[in-house]
């Protein structure tokens, strides 16, 4: 059995000190259709590690959520779910604005520039999960 390795769903970061990425941490179990992560947030005020879980039926909805980021729309990702949940506001200047909401633990705002290239590099994530669970 090949040991797992963890792939970044999202990793936003501006290089300094504020910083969040979805990491799942645990082998894809397919009668649960769902992966282990956890949700690690960083900023000068904040430092949290928040378990959940990605469900795989998520992943497309995610992929377009990433295609209307690029297109400068705002998106709550995953939808209707009562666990985390993630927003992002871009602005017309290459800002992001990101909002973290755990309904039993935690809300957080922060707010960052990417790399101009960012939506290609979570594509590219999106992808190494999909292959990781043998998703298509």
């Amino acid at each position: 059995m090949n040991e797992w390795v963890p792939v970044d769903l999202i990793h936003l970061s501006d290089g300094r000190d504020v910083s969040l990425v979805l990491r799942t941490v645990e082998r894809h179990e397919p009668r649960r259709a769902r992966v282990r992560a956890e949700c690690l947030i960083t900023t000068d005020f904040v430092n949290a590690r928040l378990q959940t879980d990605i469900r795989l039926d998520h992943l497309e909805e995610w992929e377009e959520a990433l295609r209307r980021l690029g297109a400068g729309e705002d998106v709550g990702w995953p939808q209707g779910s009562r666990g985390l949940e993630l927003y992002f506001h871009p602005h017309e200047d290459g800002w992001l604005s990101l909002s973290v909401h755990d309904p039993d633990r935690l809300t957080v705002a922060l707010g960052l520039r990417p790399p101009a290239e960012w939506i290609d590099e979570h594509e590219a994530n999106l992808q190494r999960l999909r292959d990781a669970c043998g998703e298509p």
